[in-house]
């Protein structure tokens, strides 16, 4: 991906684009800031009033400082569109032909100082593709993908203490495509998340146990159409079993109701808070006392801090559930630290911690520990 390097978090993409026409050395110079809204949901993001950048020719370079020139630096984005911001600066009086336009944690771009358009534009022939769909079988495989398939829960592969390894995978499908309205057939989602613990660093390494967890599911996003606080509802079935078999297996189903509020903090930090609260459907013969244990609700709670182009850096998370009558605790805690971005894989380490009961569907019933660390594709 030579001569891009897109900003990447679980919401939003930013790609910063050249003008497409010559600039006069000593005149204005116009830059557009590209936001793509990634996600399912609508996104309120907002742009930077202005940027410090640095224009490099092959013999000097020069500060600049870039400034929103119209329009509200707040912009409501839907689901797979993108908001544009355009940036002016004074190009400086002593810099002519193909120059370089470098601005902090976005792409640089390459400017034509007098003369004639560049004939190639790295960065206007990269973005492209967000601002025009093609039309070609491929593009249509690749946005039809893009606007129904998802990560769910988050992404990790974690070490530790025994059984070691920990890892999970989850996704979810949205069925239809229908905008964001009340029409329920628009807001339906399957989703599969595994979770699996691993006795890897042994001579015979086995699963110690994994969690096969589908579901069916309604989300209503920003119901509320909030900037600084919103709320999102979800409701749906979720299966949960281990797979093992004979008197080792362990099962239930529940019908839950999930909503999720946001908080907008000061300093860039953003609480959530998601409560759940189930009922159980049917329950396996070898956990039937699973309620006693794992109850009917629990609490997540999440503070994230992001940087100042609104991308997420960095999460604590906390799970803790109680069983019956509010005995039998288990409490998960997720401190995840985004990595410097090298490309636009964009991982982040994940230090996790567990005590109590229900570390596993097999442990449902017994207490344990658990300290592991690794990285985190997603959350």
């Amino acid at each position: 991906m030579t001569g891009l390097n897109v900003l990447t978090a679980q919401d939003v993409s930013f790609v910063l684009t050249a003008p497409a026409k010559p600039v006069e050395a000593g005149g204005m110079a116009k830059v557009s800031l590209c936001c793509l809204n990634d996600s399912t949901n609508s996104v309120s993001q907002d742009f930077p009033t202005n940027l410090e950048g640095e224009v490099i020719s092959d013999r000097h370079s020069t500060n600049v400082l870039l400034n929103l020139s119209a329009g509200d630096p707040t912009a409501d984005i839907a689901p797979m569109q993108f908001a544009r911001r355009e940036y002016v600066f004074d190009m400086p009086t002593n810099f002519n032909g193909a120059i370089q336009l470098a601005v902090s944690n976005f792409n640089p771009v390459v400017i034509q100082v007098g003369g004639a358009a560049l004939t190639a534009n790295p960065s206007v022939e990269k973005i492209a593709p967000l601002l025009r769909a093609e039309n070609t079988f491929a593009s249509s495989f690749t946005n039809y993908f893009g606007s129904h398939l998802f990560p769910y829960e988050p992404i990790y592969f974690l070490l530790g203490t025994y059984p070691a390894a920990e890892f999970q995978l989850s996704l979810k499908y949205r069925l239809l495509g229908l905008g964001d309205g009340f029409n329920p057939l628009g807001h339906i989602y399957f989703a599969y998340t595994q979770t699996s613990f691993w006795d890897l660093l042994t001579r015979d390494p086995s699963f110690y146990d994994t969690s096969y967890k589908p579901s069916g599911f309604l989300l209503y996003q920003n119901i509320n159409r909030g900037k600084k606080f919103r709320i999102d509802l979800q409701g749906g079935v979720e299966h949960e079993s281990n797979g093992r078999g004979g008197t080792a297996e362990r099962a239930l189903n529940t019908a839950y109701f999930q909503p999720t509020l946001q908080f907008e903090l000061t300093h860039h930090l953003e609480l959530d808070l998601q409560p759940r609260a189930w009922g159980y459907l049917s329950v396996n013969a070898n956990n039937t006392d699973m309620p006693e244990y794992r109850g009917y609700a629990d609490l997540r709670a999440m503070l994230d801090w992001r940087n100042d182009a609104g991308v997420k850096q960095a999460e604590i998370a906390a799970r803790l559930r109680l069983g019956d009558h509010g005995s039998h605790p288990g409490v998960l805690v997720d401190v995840r630290y985004n990595l410097p971005q090298t490309w636009i894989f964009n991982p982040a380490i994940d230090v996790q911690g567990f005590t109590g009961y229900g570390q596993t569907l097999r442990q449902y019933n017994v207490t344990s520990y658990g300290v592991r660390a690794g990285l985190c594709l997603w959350y």
